[in-house]
């Protein structure tokens, strides 16, 4: 019996696309830095991701900052990445994916969680800013319970909420992430490709089904039958 939901955030909740780099223009700015590499140290966060393994799976500030600037060959102080955690958590009301009547419906039959490759604090602040943190029990962010798609890191979460891998179904939006993350630990999983055009990397995974109309979550138990 399926008790948990566990939901990517970045574009399955809330839409992260590269245009919106432009609020690390806003965090640069407040730190008193030029704007002109925000689309770099964009692009060297996604990096910083990329290079994490099982042995190193959490983030950590000062290791991606470190990151940053040998990537772009800079110096900025710790205070940045304070400050991108600050601004990515604000007001993403016109960029919300699920809608709120879909979120409703699933929560009065399922425990609701978010699990996601960036800060708590961030990603906390984002669903608030959106009116959704309630419906969620909470959120597992990189920085405490480790990334995506390492098996440890689900061993983690499924031992904080008490609960079996099979009780569980992971829903996002990369199949490299989110479906291997599941794969690894056993979980059945939804790649929700919310545009047609989401991940399309072929790997050899199993247990997980596409959606691509928000609907059909309504009928998930049934959908996810494989």
């Amino acid at each position: 019996m399926i008790k948990n939901l566990i939901f990517d955030l970045d574009n399955t909740i809330i839409k992260d696309e590269v245009d919106d780099s432009i609020y690390y223009k806003k965090a640069l700015r407040n730190c008193g830095y030029s704007e002109e590499n925000y689309y770099k140290i964009y692009c060297s966060i996604d990096e910083y991701d990329n290079l994490k393994t099982e042995d190193n799976m959490f983030y950590d500030k000062k290791e991606m900052l470190k990151t940053i600037n040998r990537i772009l060959n800079t110096n900025y102080e710790i205070n940045l990445i304070d400050e991108l955690i600050l601004v990515v958590g604000e007001d993403w009301t016109k960029r919300i994916i699920l809608k709120e009547d879909i979120i409703k419906k699933l929560y009065k039959n399922y425990n609701l969680y978010v699990y996601t490759n960036f800060f708590e604090e961030a990603q906390e602040n984002r669903l608030k800013n959106i009116g959704y943190l309630k419906y969620f029990k909470k959120v597992f962010g990189a920085d405490n319970y480790g990334s995506k798609p390492f098996r440890r890191s689900f061993e983690l979460i499924l031992e904080e909420i008490n609960s079996k891998p099979e009780e569980c179904i992971m829903i996002g939006d990369t199949i490299n992430k989110d479906i291997l993350a599941a794969n690894n630990i056993g979980m059945k999983s939804i790649l929700y490709d919310y545009n047609g055009k989401r991940d399309k990397k072929e790997l050899n995974l199993k247990n997980y089904v596409v959606v691509n109309d928000i609907n059909d979550l309504l009928s998930i138990e049934n959908i996810i039958k494989i």
